[in-house]
């Protein structure tokens, strides 16, 4: 591209995005950088992911690691299972790029799912199947939101963040975006303000039949011994919910439901 010179800051510059009189200032060590031009500056320079980690941890960040598998999400469920037994809201444990490895009980009541739907239907799969498989499950989660677009939004807009901090595999990333439908939203998430993974807080509604509308305030906060998993924490935001929820809680477990097509499961819990 250069025949073989180097760089200059304005080439730097033009392939990071980034302003020349920024750059001249982090290589003058006038100011540190922070990770996002880090990262944005690795990227730029192709570097290899072991570089990209020196990088990161010379300017004092923590190093990128490898995403959560089935056998890392276990052992993250049995330890929030033992250590939220007795939480009395529904609770979720997600993935950094947005999985749903674990719900409560009472989570399973209030999305109408079996535990073997969940398990079947749900666990530990991409976000984009979650959005565009289709199945029993999965239809009734997004009945059952009143504003299931809006949410949906969110989490795109949440994987990005994950994106540019730097947790997600680049090659993953390129395979959401190679659904046209997933790409849609990921470019509309771009305008999702205040987007993150950690310690955000949003706003949920659930039409549960024979309760009405179920409201919700959401806690997103990182597992305690596992960063690479979210603790989501729905707290009933009225009197109507919380007493929706102890009636729903008083109710027998649903013990049956419609064939999956999608995965083949009779619906027996």
């Amino acid at each position: 591209m250069h025949n073989g010179r180097p760089w200059t800051l304005s080439d730097l510059a033009a392939a990071s995005g980034g302003d020349e009189a920024h750059l001249s200032r982090i290589e003058r060590g006038v100011i540190k950088p922070n990770r996002e031009t880090l990262l944005r500056i690795a990227q730029a320079l192709e570097l290899s992911r072991p570089d990209t980690e020196f990088l990161l941890r010379i300017a004092g960040f923590a190093p990128l690691f490898a995403l959560p598998d089935a056998e890392d999400a276990a052992k993250a469920a049995r330890w929030l299972a033992t250590h939220a037994g007795s939480y009395s809201q529904p609770l979720t444990l997600y993935s950094i790029d947005m999985r749903v490895w674990y719900v409560n009980a009472l989570c399973l009541r209030v999305m109408g799912l079996t535990p073997q739907w969940f398990r079947d239907c749900v666990q530990g799969r991409p976000l984009a199947e979650t959005f565009f498989g289709r199945c029993s499950a999965l239809d009734r989660i997004a009945s059952r939101f009143r504003d299931y677009a809006r949410l949906r939004s969110r989490a795109v807009a949440r994987l990005r963040a994950a994106a540019v901090e730097g947790h997600l595999p680049r090659e993953q990333v390129a395979a959401y975006l190679a659904d046209a439908r997933f790409r849609q939203i990921w470019d509309e998430a771009g305008a999702v303000a205040d987007a993150s993974l950690h310690g955000e807080q949003s706003y949920s509604e659930i039409e549960y039949p024979g309760h009405g509308v179920l409201r919700f305030d959401n806690w997103w906060c990182p597992l305690q011994i596992d960063q690479r998993f979210l603790v989501i924490l729905h707290l009933a935001r009225d009197a109507a919910t919380k007493e929706a929820i102890e009636r729903i809680r008083r109710e027998p477990r649903q013990r049956g439901s419609v064939a999956c097509p999608a995965h083949g499961h009779a619906g027996h819990p």
